[in-house]
């Protein structure tokens, strides 16, 4: 019995047994002209095999298996059940309209939140005063770093690079933030000292643009993915400067040595360098700073690098097919990779045409959870998400400049107009629907709002006193040259 003929002998028998009289016999009837054998079939002799297993025993099978292998690490509860426990309540969702904060003169890259450290002088207390101000960066096609306050969106500070920034990560450890790393168009790697404003390293290892650059946890390495089908791992190496007198800063007799007052010298060495079939695209470190995970486009693969103990030591990798069923053929492939902000999970967003999500354990091969965005994207769009801080939802980009907010269950609960043609009027503009009369006029002023794809998205975080969250806000940029806000 060949399974064409055998899945119709399932939902027949299934249908039987139920007692759905009239859905069998409508069903049998539609059947019969492939299958003019199906009446014959419901009786067969289970011992001549399998004939007589039942499509609710298949169901029940294939469940108790998945149940199985989703119980990651606890014996008593599965992952599965806390992305159940997950819901994202309607009191927290944005209640407002999308507005601009910051309107540049060029397109604008990445926004990512961070903290930008200062040395300053007290004309009052005559020494040098320490400071971090948390921010927001952004990078443009106008080849700048900049700081802009998180709370009023002032500009804060501007740095010139070398070229249009694609990538951008600030040093993970609270000591060294006063470091950045940037990955630009023309294939280089540098790290800018947000202090003293200078390069502290920089390396031209890629031919192509780098589209990717992110730090491992612990800051011991950086990693970069260029479109030149490689794959690069540093080691940065971290060293005080040689002490000599015109190195130390002069002290007064009751002054103490600021943390800023000296900046550690930096190399970058080439410890590793991977050889890709196809552009790399999305890479991210795990939080124990072991594995780097990465994926590139045309591929089904999701693949871990593990970072060995000493130099001397194995680089070890791994692979995890995305087809459930198995097989090579790329349906899909993960542009854009993320960490769940409260479960052990990576989520993966897709190169189909409206994008989805797949949330996935740590070096697993069993999917959890698929959400459908609902956010539509061509070939060459570069797909990005940020989880919100409970980890019940999730912002997505798009080509339309639609901002939406996903659940766990799938369901887009915000979607909202955030840039270009789909921005919400501002201030001075209520009125000019009603102003304009004709087509042209109409097209006129959608050109003069810009492109409405959206670049980048961020949540940003607002915590109390004690660190814990106390609400939350998105940000995004495009290339209509504006950063929105979101709350």
């Amino acid at each position: 019995m060949d399974a064409f003929a055998e899945a119709h002998r399932l939902v027949a028998r299934f249908l039987r047994s139920q007692g759905y009289s009239a859905a069998l016999e409508s069903f049998i009837s539609e059947a019969s002209h492939s299958h003019p054998r199906l009446p014959s079939l419901l009786d067969v002799d289970p011992a001549a095999g399998d004939a007589g297993q039942d499509l609710q025993d298949l169901v029940e099978y294939a469940v108790s298996a998945r149940l199985a292998r989703l119980r990651v690490d606890d014996p008593t509860s599965s992952l599965r059940e806390h992305l159940v426990g997950l819901e994202l309540k309607e009191a927290e969702l944005p209640k407002g309209k999308a507005r601009t904060a910051v309107r540049e003169t060029s397109n604008v890259l990445t926004v990512q939140q961070g903290v930008l450290p200062k040395r300053e002088w007290d004309t009052q207390q005559h020494r040098f005063r320490c400071n971090e101000t948390p921010c927001i960066f952004t990078t443009a096609v106008d080849r700048t770093l900049k700081a802009y306050s998180l709370d009023t969106f002032k500009l804060l500070d501007s740095f010139s690079l070398p070229s249009p920034c694609l990538s951008f990560a600030q040093h993970p450890l609270p000591e060294h933030r006063r470091f950045v790393s940037c990955a630009t168009m023309e294939g280089s790697l540098t790290v800018l000292d947000l202090v003293t404003r200078e390069a502290k390293a920089k390396v031209q290892d890629h031919t192509k643009y780098i589209v990717r650059v992110c730090w491992s946890p612990d800051g011991r390495h950086l990693a970069t993915l260029g479109y030149d089908k490689l794959v690069r791992i540093y080691r940065l190496d971290l060293v005080a400067p040689a002490s000599t007198s015109s190195s130390q800063p002069v002290l007064l007799d009751d002054e103490v040595l600021d943390p800023l007052a000296v900046c550690p010298d930096i190399s970058l060495n080439l410890v590793h360098t991977i050889e890709s079939r196809t552009n790399p695209e999305a890479a991210i470190w795990l939080p124990d700073s072991q594995w780097l995970v990465w994926s590139a486009r045309d591929d089904h693969l999701l693949r871990y690098l593990r970072v060995p103990d000493d130099d001397a030591g194995e680089w070890w990798t791994e692979e995890v097919n995305l087809n459930e069923n198995g097989d090579s053929f790329t349906s899909f492939s993960v542009l854009s990779i993320g960490l769940h902000p409260t479960l052990p999970l990576l989520s993966l967003q897709t190169s189909t045409l409206s994008a989805r999500i797949l949330l996935y354990p740590f070096r697993s091969a069993t999917r959890l959870l698929t959400l459908h965005t609902t956010a539509s994207q061509s070939d060459y769009f570069n797909p990005r998400h940020a989880w919100l801080p409970s980890g019940a939802g999730v912002v997505v980009n798009s080509e339309d400049g639609l901002l939406r907010i996903v659940d766990l269950r799938g369901r887009v609960r915000v979607s909202q107009g955030a840039h270009g043609a789909a921005a919400p009027p501002e201030d001075g503009e209520e009125g000019l629907t009603e102003e304009v009369r004709s087509e042209r006029a109409r097209l006129r002023r959608e050109a003069d709002k810009g492109s409405s794809v959206i670049r980048d998205v961020e949540v940003l975080v607002d915590e109390d006193d004690k660190g814990s969250v106390a609400g939350w806000k998105v940000v995004s940029c495009g290339f209509d040259k504006t950063v929105k806000v979101l709350q």
